[in-house]
C-alpha cells in the first residue's frame, strides 16, 4: 500500500468523522466480556445460521474498496462464495469513495435507510455507535467462540460503552524502518528497541544532509498517529494527558527535533509518504511506518539493506492500530447481517481479502507462513498485537487536533511541553466519554 493510502484508511476519514458528532476510554477486551453478562437464557445466535424460512432476502453491504482492484475482487469472491452457500441470500455491494462513505452513513442514519453491512475505518467505529448507525451486536457476539481469538486492540475498536458494534476486518500498525547499510557504518549492532537507543542512534546516523529519524508530525490525524504511541510508551494516555507521560513524550520530540537535530524541522509538515520519500533517498536513516510501504520497496528497490523492527519503547510497548471493521447498520435484517460478518470473518473466508491490503487480527492467523515467512510482515503482525485503538468515543476529532496543536507548539518553540500538554489537557478532558 501506498503512503496516500494511510491517509485514506486511517487519517484523513476523522476530518468528515467531525460532521458525525452532530447528532449525538479505551473499550473492553474481549476478556471483559464474561459469561455472567449475557442475556439471562440467550440462543445460542453464534452456532447456527439464521433461519429465514428458504426465502429471498436482499442485503446490502457499502465499503470503499471500489478502487483496490486486488482487494475488490477478493470481495467479491468472497460474497459469490457466501451466495453459493446459501442462495437465497442476495448480498448487493456498493463499493462508495472514501470521501464519500462517511456522509452517505451519515444521510443513511438521519433517514433509517442504513445499509445491511458496511466495512468502516476503525477510528469511526465508536462515534458511529453513538450516532446511531450501527447495530448493537453484543447477543449475538456474546455466544460466539471466535470473540476469544480477537487481539486486544483492534477488538476494543468495535467496542463502544460496553457493547459490540462490530467485528474487526483487517489491522494495520506501525513500526520502526532501518536503513541496515547506515547502521553497519556507524557501528550500531542492531536496530534501537529503547527511547534511549533511539536517540542515541539517531545522533550517530545524522551527517550531512542525512536525517537519523523522521517521522509525521503534521497538524492533524496523522501527526497524532505518529506521536499517540510516544504517550503510551511513556506510560500515559489521553485521559492523563497534561501528566508526566505527556510531558515527557512532547520532550522527547524536542529533543530530537530542537535539541539534538536528529530529527529534521520538516517534520512539521512530513506525512507518512514524504518520510517514506526520505528514507528511499536516503535522507533519512530510520523512520517511523506502516506495511502500507512495503510494496512500494520492491517498485523502488533502493540501494541499500533495509529492515523493520518493533517501535523503540519507553516503560511500555506500544504501537497504534489502523485499518477497517465490520459493522451491521442498525435496521431491519441485523440477525442475517450478523450471520454473513461471522462467516466472513472466519479464517477461511477472511483470508484472501486480508492478503490483498491488510494484517490478521487473529490469533489463530498469525502463525500462517504467508505473512511469517517474510521477517517485515512478521514484525508488522507482532506489531499488530500490542497495538492500541483510537478508542476515546464520538469526540476523538476534536480530542486529536488537541494533541496535534500541543506537539506543533512544542516543535515550533510556542510552547514548553508542560504548557503544551497543560492547554490541550484542559480541553480534552471534557471531551472524553464518561467513564
Amino acid at each position: 500500500m501506498h503512503g496516500t493510502l494511510f491517509v485514506r484508511r486511517g487519517t484523513m476519514a476523522l476530518v468528515v468523522l467531525a460532521a458525525l458528532v452532530f447528532s449525538a476510554c479505551g473499550a473492553s477486551p474481549p476478556a471483559s466480556q464474561s459469561a455472567a453478562d449475557a442475556p439471562t437464557g440467550a440462543p445460542d445466535l453464534a452456532a447456527a445460521p439464521v433461519d429465514t424460512g428458504g426465502e429471498q432476502m436482499t442485503l446490502q453491504w457499502w465499503d470503499y474498496y471500489g478502487d483496490l482492484a486486488e482487494t475488490d475482487a477478493a470481495l467479491n469472491a468472497a460474497i459469490a462464495k457466501y451466495e453459493a452457500e446459501h442462495p437465497n441470500i442476495d448480498i448487493q455491494r456498493t463499493s462508495l469513495g472514501f470521501a464519500d462513505l462517511k456522509p452517505k452513513i451519515i444521510q443513511a442514519a438521519a433517514t433509517n435507510t442504513m445499509p445491511d453491512i458496511v466495512i468502516i475505518d476503525n477510528p469511526d467505529h465508536q462515534a458511529m455507535a453513538d450516532q446511531g448507525a450501527l447495530a448493537d451486536l453484543t447477543e449475538y457476539i456474546q455466544a460466539w467462540p471466535d470473540k476469544d481469538q480477537y487481539f486486544t486492540g483492534p477488538w476494543s475498536s468495535t467496542v463502544y460503552q460496553g457493547k459490540n458494534y462490530g467485528v474487526p476486518f483487517e489491522s494495520n500498525a506501525t513500526a520502526l524502518y532501518y536503513n541496515q547499510d547506515a547502521l553497519t557504518e556507524a557501528g550500531i549492532g542492531a536496530p534501537p528497541a529503547t527511547w534511549d537507543e533511539l536517540r542515541a542512534a539517531a545522533q550517530q546516523l545524522t551527517a550531512g544532509d542525512r536525517s537519523g529519524f523522521c517521522f509525521s508530525a503534521k497538524p492533524d490525524e496523522e501527526g497524532t498517529f505518529t506521536f499517540l504511541p510516544f504517550l503510551w510508551q511513556a506510560g500515559g494516555d489521553l485521559p492523563t494527558f497534561g501528566g508526566e507521560a505527556s510531558i515527557k513524550a512532547l520532550s522527547f520530540w524536542n529533543t530530537l527535533v530542537n535539541e539534538d537535530g536528529s530529527a529534521p524541522k520538516s517534520v512539521l509538515n512530513m506525512g507518512q509518504g514524504d518520510a517514506y520519500n526520505q528514507f528511499i533517498a536516503g535522507k533519512c536513516a530510520m523512520m517511523i511506518n506502516g506495511p502500507w510501504q512495503l510494496p512500494n520497496f520492491a517498485n523502488d528497490n533502493p540501494q541499500f539493506a533495509w529492515g523493520v523492527a518493533p517501535w523503540p519503547q519507553d516503560v511500555a510497548a506500544a504501537s497504534i492500530l489502523g485499518g477497517e471493521n465490520f459493522a451491521a447498520g442498525n435496521g431491519a435484517n441485523v440477525a442475517t447481517a450478523w450471520e454473513v460478518i461471522r462467516w466472513m470473518a472466519a479464517p477461511q473466508n477472511v483470508k484472501a481479502p486480508l492478503l490483498s491490503i491488510g494484517l490478521p487480527n487473529r490469533q489463530d492467523m498469525v502463525d500462517d507462513p504467508d505473512w511469517i515467512s517474510d521477517p517485515n510482515k512478521k514484525v508488522f503482525v507482532e506489531q499488530v498485537a500490542i497495538a492500541r485503538p483510537r478508542a476515546y468515543g464520538a469526540n476523538y476529532p476534536q480530542i486529536s487536533e488537541q494533541v496535534s496543536t500541543a506537539f506543533q507548539r512544542v516543535l515550533t518553540g510556542d510552547a514548553t511541553p508542560e504548557a503544551a500538554a497543560q492547554a490541550a489537557a484542559a480541553v480534552i478532558q471534557p471531551l472524553l466519554p464518561v467513564q
